[in-house]
Protein backbone atom coordinates (compact mmCIF):
# COMPACT_ATOMS: atom_id res chain seq x y z
CA UNK A 1 0.00 0.00 0.00
CA UNK A 2 1.47 3.30 -1.21
CA UNK A 3 1.57 5.79 1.14
CA UNK A 4 0.31 9.83 0.15
CA UNK A 5 2.06 12.68 0.14
CA UNK A 6 3.19 13.50 3.26
CA UNK A 7 1.94 16.74 4.17
CA UNK A 8 4.60 19.33 5.95
CA UNK A 9 4.17 20.20 9.52
CA UNK A 10 4.84 23.53 9.36
CA UNK A 11 2.89 24.44 6.74
CA UNK A 12 0.15 22.93 8.72
CA UNK A 13 1.16 25.71 11.29
CA UNK A 14 1.55 28.49 9.13
CA UNK A 15 -2.31 27.68 8.31
CA UNK A 16 -3.35 27.88 11.56
CA UNK A 17 -2.14 30.04 13.38
CA UNK A 18 -3.02 32.05 10.51
CA UNK A 19 -7.26 31.26 10.96
CA UNK A 20 -6.72 32.15 14.61
CA UNK A 21 -5.10 35.85 13.91
CA UNK A 22 -7.53 36.20 11.27
CA UNK A 23 -10.20 35.26 13.30
CA UNK A 24 -8.51 37.59 16.55
CA UNK A 25 -8.71 40.78 13.28
CA UNK A 26 -12.98 39.69 12.79
CA UNK A 27 -13.39 39.79 16.25
CA UNK A 28 -14.35 36.44 16.60
CA UNK A 29 -11.63 35.65 19.53
CA UNK A 30 -8.96 37.10 21.38
CA UNK A 31 -6.13 34.90 19.94
CA UNK A 32 -3.80 37.84 20.07
CA UNK A 33 -3.51 37.94 24.08
CA UNK A 34 -3.22 34.09 24.18
CA UNK A 35 0.12 34.41 21.48
CA UNK A 36 1.41 37.09 23.20
CA UNK A 37 2.14 34.68 26.34
CA UNK A 38 2.32 31.30 24.81
CA UNK A 39 4.26 32.00 21.46
CA UNK A 40 7.64 30.46 22.90
CA UNK A 41 5.44 26.91 22.46
CA UNK A 42 5.97 27.17 18.58
CA UNK A 43 9.85 26.79 19.83
CA UNK A 44 9.45 24.10 21.90
CA UNK A 45 7.21 22.31 19.33
CA UNK A 46 10.06 23.19 16.68
CA UNK A 47 12.75 21.91 18.43
CA UNK A 48 10.87 18.38 19.45
CA UNK A 49 10.24 18.04 15.67
CA UNK A 50 13.82 18.46 14.41
CA UNK A 51 14.32 16.02 17.56
CA UNK A 52 11.67 13.29 16.39
CA UNK A 53 13.00 13.80 12.33
CA UNK A 54 16.61 14.07 12.77
CA UNK A 55 17.60 12.61 15.33
CA UNK A 56 21.33 12.41 14.69
CA UNK A 57 21.22 16.42 15.12
CA UNK A 58 20.62 17.72 18.56
CA UNK A 59 21.94 20.77 18.67
CA UNK A 60 19.40 23.09 16.77
CA UNK A 61 16.67 21.57 18.36
CA UNK A 62 17.98 22.15 22.03
CA UNK A 63 18.17 25.50 21.24
CA UNK A 64 14.95 25.93 20.27
CA UNK A 65 13.87 23.45 23.15
CA UNK A 66 15.97 25.35 25.70
CA UNK A 67 15.20 29.37 24.50
CA UNK A 68 11.44 27.79 24.62
CA UNK A 69 10.94 26.72 27.45
CA UNK A 70 13.33 29.73 29.28
CA UNK A 71 11.15 32.15 27.20
CA UNK A 72 7.49 30.18 28.09
CA UNK A 73 8.76 30.38 31.95
CA UNK A 74 9.45 34.20 31.82
CA UNK A 75 6.05 34.29 30.09
CA UNK A 76 4.48 32.69 32.52
CA UNK A 77 6.20 34.63 35.06
CA UNK A 78 8.10 31.43 36.91
CA UNK A 79 11.93 32.97 36.07
CA UNK A 80 12.82 36.57 35.85
CA UNK A 81 13.63 37.88 32.16
CA UNK A 82 16.56 38.18 33.44
CA UNK A 83 17.38 34.32 34.55
CA UNK A 84 16.57 33.48 31.22
CA UNK A 85 20.00 34.88 30.14
CA UNK A 86 21.73 33.10 32.95
CA UNK A 87 21.12 29.93 31.44
CA UNK A 88 23.41 30.90 28.20
CA UNK A 89 26.27 28.60 28.81
CA UNK A 90 23.30 25.88 27.99
CA UNK A 91 24.74 26.71 24.35
CA UNK A 92 27.69 25.49 25.32
CA UNK A 93 26.83 22.50 26.71
CA UNK A 94 24.29 21.68 23.71
CA UNK A 95 27.15 22.44 21.35
CA UNK A 96 29.71 19.87 23.13
CA UNK A 97 27.04 17.09 23.09
CA UNK A 98 26.46 17.21 19.61
CA UNK A 99 30.16 17.30 18.70
CA UNK A 100 30.82 14.22 20.77
CA UNK A 101 26.78 12.84 18.83
CA UNK A 102 28.15 13.39 15.93
CA UNK A 103 31.69 12.78 15.75
CA UNK A 104 30.98 8.97 17.97
CA UNK A 105 31.18 7.16 14.38
CA UNK A 106 33.99 8.98 12.93
CA UNK A 107 37.13 7.55 13.89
Amino acid sequence: MAAGPRIPFSGVMLVVVGCLFLADQMGALHFSQVFHVWWPAILIIAGLLNLVEKPASIFGPLILLTLGVALLLANLHYIEIGSVWKLWPLVLIAAGLNTIVSGRGKG
